[in-house]
């Protein structure tokens, strides 16, 4: 690894009104490493990510690239000196080809300044494709809206690489990714660390930092509280203390209880032959009995989100039954799902689960409005209900009217779960219960999905992360090519067993 500073902050700042987001930030990032940018939700990570990439000015400090001063006042002036973000909310357009998406602002693929080369652009698509041996998983062609929450993250982590960056900025980059797909992304910035490229990355998924980075440096509340240390020398319950500033021990809980447990309880949900109309979900067969928790597994595109979507009644069956309680549900609508005690948090809160731009009291109370469809809203009433299902969710909020955009990650997702719980649901979906969320609000999400367990609900989680699931869920499911490859229980689950049969099984 080089010894050279690539990019540099000392004493950076930043406030949103009056509120202090960065107080005194250093930071340095050399040539050819994976530097671990870490910290709570709110820590600052993202903030420090963005003065760098010329998304925000910073109030007062510096930075510095290879030397000096720079002060990027957008992320065309960034990216035009080597310094590029991929960024958790996605910049795509999504009625455009996933090849123009990469190379848009690209003056090389634009004859005469404004007719773009568009074969040039799917020809150089291809080979950054091949690099995560995503040609035949991702069409240069195909319209970005029709594209998966992981595939369009890959986009946005090819369309960095094309810029032949020097600086790359990584937020929250396996969010949406499978296991497969992130060894690919880890091979792929080895690789490039090697040409003495450097990589930023902010991640919750502490696993992964220790296996990618070079060196950690974490903030809490806007403050450096470590400043990069090496990871080799940095222990994991000493990072988890560093980031939420005290002990945090066995996030999962207790160890799940075998499924075996569950087969005297009353069966509270089943799905018979479940398919859906575009051939991703093919003959689904599955039950989840009262208190237990049933995981879906499997790699990205094997069809695990398209089946609940499919039971929620978010998409249309061509064959097949959803019943609730014993209860078939007809003509399986989102509205009639809900009508029989069934909720669905979707992998996606900020484009399918929150308004957010409207208060958190209204995308709590939504779910209570569509149900008993209200002439007239309550509103103290409503507010009230916000603040109690607040309360019991640990949601810090001082005012039910806060924009939901305001909170930190794992609050938002708080809120998404707080919606549903306001109907009492005997069926919850879960669809990546903690992406984008950090260690402390992980365990306190954890500890809500056991308790409503612990009541009698029927959950059905689907998760990327195998730790999750393995800590989890009493049965686990393994889809691979719209089937169910693998049924597992919590006794006999290994993360050897469920890659198995994911992948050939």
């Amino acid at each position: 690894m080089a010894d050279d500073k690539l990019i540099e902050a000392k004493a950076v700042s930043k406030a949103f009104a009056g509120v202090s987001a960065l107080t005194e930030v250093d930071f340095q990032l050399r040539a050819g490493e994976v530097h671990a940018l870490m910290g709570e939700n709110g820590a600052g990570k993202s903030t420090l990510s963005k003065i760098f990439a010329g998304v925000l000015l910073a109030d007062a400090g510096a930075v510095y690239l290879e030397g000096r001063q720079v002060r990027f006042l957008n992320t065309k002036e960034a990216a035009a000196q080597g310094v590029t973000i991929v960024s958790q909310e996605f910049s795509l357009i999504p009625d455009f080809p996933v090849a123009e998406n990469i190379f848009l602002v690209d003056e090389a693929y634009y004859k005469k300044g404004f007719i773009s080369n568009k074969n040039a652009m799917v020809r150089e698509t291809y080979s950054l494709l091949k690099l995560f041996d995503m040609e035949t998983y991702i069409d240069p062609y195909e319209h970005v809206r029709q594209l998966s929450v992981a595939q369009m993250q890959i986009v946005e982590i090819l369309k960095a690489i094309s810029k032949k960056a020097r600086v790359i900025i990584l937020d929250e980059p396996t969010a949406a990714l499978s296991a497969n797909e992130i060894r690919l992304l880890f091979d792929l910035v080895r690789r490039l660390k090697a040409e003495n490229v450097g990589f930023i990355i902010v991640s919750h998924k502490i696993n992964e930092i220790y296996e990618v980075s070079d060196r950690i440096t974490v903030l809490r509340d806007g403050r450096l509280v470590l400043g990069g240390v090496k990871t080799t020398e940095l222990a994991q319950t000493d990072l988890i203390k560093a980031m939420v500033g005290r002990e945090v021990n066995n996030i999962y809980g207790v160890k799940a209880q075998t499924a075996q447990k569950f087969h005297d309880k009353k069966v509270i949900f089943e799905a018979v032959n479940i398919c859906d109309r575009r051939g991703y979900v093919n003959n689904i067969c599955f039950q989840v009995h009262e208190g237990e928790i049933v995981g879906i597994s499997g790699l990205v595109g094997a069809g695990r989100t398209e089946l609940v979507r499919c039971l929620f009644g978010a998409d249309k069956c061509s064959k097949g039954e959803v019943i609730v309680n014993s209860k078939p549900i007809k003509a399986n609508t989102i509205r009639k799902s809900m009508k029989n005690g069934m909720g669905f948090v979707p992998e996606d809160r900020k484009f399918d689960g929150l308004f957010q731009e409207l208060s958190v009291s209204f995308n709590i109370a939504i779910t209570d409005l569509i149900i008993h469809t209200f002439m007239f809203v309550n509103r103290k009433s409503q507010d009230r209900k916000c603040m109690q299902k607040a309360e019991e969710l640990g949601i810090r909020l001082n005012n039910p009217e806060t924009p939901v955009k305001s909170l930190s990650g794992g609050n938002q997702q708080k809120v998404l779960l707080a919606k549903w719980l306001l109907l009492e649901p005997r069926v919850l979906i879960v669809d990546e219960p903690t992406r984008g969320v950090d260690v402390g609000a992980k365990a306190e999400i954890y500890a809500i999905l056991r308790q409503l367990a612990a009541r009698g609900v029927a959950i059905i989680i689907v998760s990327s992360e195998i730790p999750e699931i393995l800590g989890l869920c009493n049965q686990i499911l393994v889809m691979r090519e719209g089937r169910i490859t693998g049924r597992l229980d919590a006794a006999q689950a290994q993360e050897e067993l469920i890659g198995y049969y994911a992948t050939i099984g």
